[in-house]
């Protein structure tokens, strides 16, 4: 079985090669995602349309994983072009293990100019302190 963090950094690949099944895939059924997009083409649809082409993984640093009986953490650094803009954040991912694989639950985004220390230096803590809270 990959490591919850094997899982994030196969997700960036899939982005880069246009792999959106992989992507889907990856979500866990009880994911927000999944409540989002219950139709997998219909995701499919979208992500060609809209994801295809205008989104580039510059970088994807793991910076810290915890993993638990069921459930795991990840929290990682991401550099992004988007539709040519460069944006930066931190993402602190929940996993949970479905029959022996590790699937998305849930993630919560830190811009980066809302964490201005290194990027090692971030915790999870620093998630629970941000007052408007990005999470899908």
């Amino acid at each position: 079985m990959p490591l919850p963090s094997g899982v994030v950094l196969a997700r960036c690949r899939a982005f880069v090669e246009g792999d959106f099944n992989l992507i889907y895939d990856s979500y866990h059924p009880d994911s927000f995602f999944r409540r989002l997009y219950p139709n997998r083409e219909s995701y499919l649809d979208y992500a060609r349309e809209v994801l295809s082409g205008e989104f580039e993984i510059r970088e994807c640093r793991i910076l810290k994983e915890q993993t638990f009986t069921d459930e795991a953490w990840v929290l990682y650094y991401l550099d992004i072009l988007y539709q040519g803009t460069r944006r930066e954040s931190f993402e602190y991912c929940r996993l949970g293990l479905l029959a022996g694989e590790w699937r998305f639950l849930t993630t919560q985004k830190i811009e980066r100019q809302d964490f201005s220390g290194a990027p090692e230096a971030i915790d999870w803590e620093d998630f629970e302190r941000v007052e408007e809270k990005i999470i899908y």
